[in-house]
């Protein structure tokens, strides 16, 4: 019962709090969030810095940059609840939340956990 009770929780955070920030998952409600898929992504390339667009298509959330592109532009790509809008955005370590995850939104509904890994 108490990993039932915990998994909504943590789906509410996830689905009904959207103003809510991603701070407010711990590490435990991100790698225990169902429905969601997760992506390894190498720690040396967050470490550099991407950009957005590259991260995105490297990790399959899309099958193209031109589609990446597009989705940004219309305001349908978040990381860690924000809106993305800079195509020149780089991602870096700085963003990582627990200093492994970060969670992209790829419009309404679907969820991406990426988790570095070296």
């Amino acid at each position: 019962e108490e990993e039932y009770n915990k998994a909504i929780e943590t789906t509410q955070k996830l689905f009904a709090q959207q103003n809510a920030s991603a701070d407010s998952l711990s590490a435990e409600d991100l790698e225990g969030m169902e429905g969601i898929v997760k992506v390894q992504y190498p720690l040396s390339s967050l470490q550099s810095g991407i950009d957005v667009i590259s991260l995105l298509t490297e990790t399959a959330i899309f099958p193209s940059k031109g589609e990446a592109r597009k989705m940004i532009q219309n305001g349908g790509v978040s990381i860690n609840r924000e809106k993305i809008t800079d195509l020149q955005m780089q991602v870096t370590m700085d963003q990582l939340l627990h200093d492994k995850y970060l969670l992209v939104q790829r419009g309404k509904k679907n969820y991406y956990l990426l988790i570095a890994a070296s």
